[in-house]
């Protein structure tokens, strides 16, 4: 039995008392004015768009501030694939606030994926000026949009230009922010200068960020191979077999490394790995066949190393270090009309490199066009000088010698003689390669005391024992070539350009 008004009732004969309920009370009314931006952001990161579609739709006529309203609307319109609606609604964002430098950056990223990269540059560039601090997102986009300017660039000048302004940028966006994206894109600049200590940093700071990427794991293991540190690029491809053992970069890399210590049948095992993986691991690379066919050039199996070369060359066209390695071998095999044509396909490619005219001046020597091969000759020569900077190559000057005196031509031989000695200074030269130049000396002395040539007087350092008459110079030049010297350089520059 209930008594009304009271707080307890009878039950069975026993007074229960009841317990009080507090009072709850109705939620308050949301004001019209009421701003409910952190509604829409937090339905936006939930990605329920349908919800935020209803809520900015309701608000927009009653809103105060629609400029976040229109913010997020360009942003859902853009998840949704509908970049020129997501272009229309931050442009009105922008309108209604001209230093939202978050609008700025979003009309970017729209521009930038509608292909629209002249006007995304420039969009970005505003908001450089605009925000009062240092932002790595804009660095970051601004660093990306010059380099893809850079490289469809046709005047050389203004192209080398906007890639020094992309790397600065860069450098900029990985001292401002933790973006994984930049530290890759700007070690990749720096290995395309040929900086590769400075891309080794970059990519050990990234590591901070995320220690087992094998990516950038496989990078840097690669990057050591380039600066001849083999013991550092095989702890760090040691690490990302831990992680990832089927993998084909690294089956390569730890191949270039066996085949840099002269372990030819444990490179060719490693290569044998990837070749025989399955078809969906892609094992159709370039630089694959390539190495393959440097091994198979030291066995002297020139048959199988031509083959694997072309297969090369057949994948990728453009590899010059494909067609320089196949060069060396036709002249090596003797096939100098191959080699002919192979190195001027590689010429083209390169046109300043000293190297390859080297290759060609001695192919046409052996064609028996004595004039074009002296040019050859001369051209590297030329180059080799212009390019000091980039590094010395004493044998250009050797051969260029060589055939000098074999034409008689002998104040020019002792020229290049006399370059070959300056630059080949404090390098590790072949055997082979300090012979010919102990017998070249002896000879162009010979003759100074025939000619009345003088032959200037540079500390040598590379006699092996007493100078001998050079009987049959014609012969004897062509040794010179030593392929075992750029061959090495090229085993490992092809393999490193993955």
């Amino acid at each position: 039995m209930y008594e009304a008004g009271t707080e307890q009732i009878y039950c069975n004969g026993t007074v229960i008392k009841l317990p009080t309920l507090a009072v709850v009370k109705a939620a308050p009314e949301m004001p019209a004015d009421a701003n409910i931006d952190w509604l829409l952001h937090i339905y936006f990161t939930r990605r329920d768009f349908a919800r935020c579609r209803r809520i900015i739709e309701r608000e927009l006529n009653r809103h105060l501030n629609p400029e976040y309203l229109y913010f997020v609307q360009g942003l859902i319109d853009r998840e949704e694939g509908n970049n020129v609606e997501a272009l229309r609604n931050l442009q009105k964002a922008v309108e209604l606030n001209s230093k939202n430098i978050e609008a700025y950056k979003e009309i970017g990223r729209t521009l930038y994926n509608m292909g629209r990269f002249t006007q995304a540059l420039g969009v970005f560039r505003e908001a450089e000026q605009l925000t009062p601090r240092k932002d790595h997102e804009i660095y970051h986009y601004l660093g990306e949009l010059l380099y893809r300017a850079a490289t469809a660039q046709n005047q050389l000048e203004l192209a080398r230009q906007q890639q020094i302004e992309a790397t600065s940028y860069f450098e900029l966006a990985v001292q401002t922010g933790r973006k994984q994206e930049s530290f890759i894109r700007l070690a990749e600049l720096y290995r395309k200068e040929k900086e590769y200590q400075k891309a080794i940093d970059v990519l050990e700071n990234c590591l901070q960020l995320t220690p087992e990427n094998v990516h950038v794991l496989a990078e840097i293991g690669v990057l050591y191979l380039k600066i001849n540190e083999t013991q550092k690029a095989l702890d760090r491809l040691s690490e990302v077999v831990n992680i990832e053992r089927s993998s084909p970069k690294v089956s390569l890399a730890f191949g270039a490394i066996l085949q840099s210590r002269n372990d030819v049948d444990g490179a060719l095992s490693k290569y044998s790995e990837i070749a025989d993986a399955d078809t969906n691991a892609s094992p159709e690379i370039a630089e694959l066949w390539n190495n393959i066919g440097l091994c198979f050039f030291k066995k002297q199996k020139f048959i199988v190393a031509v083959s694997s070369l072309r297969k090369s060359v057949w994948l990728s066209p453009l590899n010059y270090n494909a067609l320089y390695n196949l060069s060396l071998i036709y002249i090596t095999s003797e096939q100098y009309a191959s080699a002919f044509h192979t190195l001027a396909a590689a010429i083209n490619l390169r046109k300043d490199n000293a190297e390859c005219y080297m290759l060609l001046g001695l192919c046409l020597r052996k064609l028996e066009d004595v004039d074009n091969a002296f040019v050859a000759l001369e051209r590297a020569c030329n180059i080799a000088n212009a390019h000091q900077s980039a590094g010395r190559n004493p044998l250009v000057y050797l051969n260029f010698a060589l055939f000098c005196y074999e034409m008689g031509r002998l104040a020019l031989a002792a020229e290049q003689y006399n370059r070959f000695l300056s630059n080949s200074q404090d390098l590790l030269l072949p055997t082979e390669l300090k012979f010919q130049a102990t017998k070249l000396k002896s000879l162009l002395r010979i003759s100074s005391t025939t000619n009345g040539i003088l032959c200037s007087n540079h500390p040598d350092g590379l006699e092996n024992g007493a100078a001998t008459e050079l009987n049959n110079s014609a012969e004897q030049s062509e040794m010179a070539i030593s392929s075992e010297l750029p061959l090495e350089v090229n085993a490992v520059v092809s393999h490193n350009e993955m």
